[in-house]
C-alpha cells in the first residue's frame, strides 16, 4: 500500500527556489543587457545613417528582449541560459568597446 508521494527534503526546495530566482534575474536584467548590447552593436555596424540605424535598433530591441526572455524561461538548463545571456552581453559589450564611437 502506497502512502503517496514522498515530500522532497527541505534543502532541495530552497535550492529550487534559488534557481528560479536566478533564472528570473538572468532573464529580466541579463536579457535587457543582452538586447541593449545586441541592438547597439547592430546599429553601430549597419551601413546606414546614424539616426536611421538607431531607430532600427530601438524597434528590434523589443523583439530581441522578448525572444531571449522566452528562450531563457523555456530552456531547462540554467547554466546554459546564464552562460548564453550573461556571456553574450559581456562579449557584445567588449566588441562595442573595441569598435568605439561611430563616426
Amino acid at each position: 500500500m502506497s502512502a503517496g508521494p514522498v515530500p522532497a527534503p527541505r534543502h532541495a526546495a530552497a535550492r529550487h527556489s534559488a534557481g528560479v530566482v536566478w533564472r528570473c534575474v538572468t532573464v529580466l536584467f541579463g536579457g535587457y543587457a543582452f538586447a541593449a548590447v545586441a541592438v547597439t552593436l547592430l546599429a553601430r555596424l549597419l551601413p546606414i545613417d546614424r539616426a536611421e540605424a538607431t531607430g532600427w535598433g530601438m524597434v528590434l530591441s523589443f523583439l530581441v528582449f522578448v525572444s531571449v526572455g522566452l528562450w531563457g524561461l523555456h530552456d531547462h538548463r540554467l547554466g546554459r541560459v546564464s552562460l548564453v545571456i550573461w556571456g553574450g552581453a559581456a562579449l557584445g559589450f567588449a566588441a562595442l568597446r573595441l569598435l568605439g564611437v561611430r563616426p
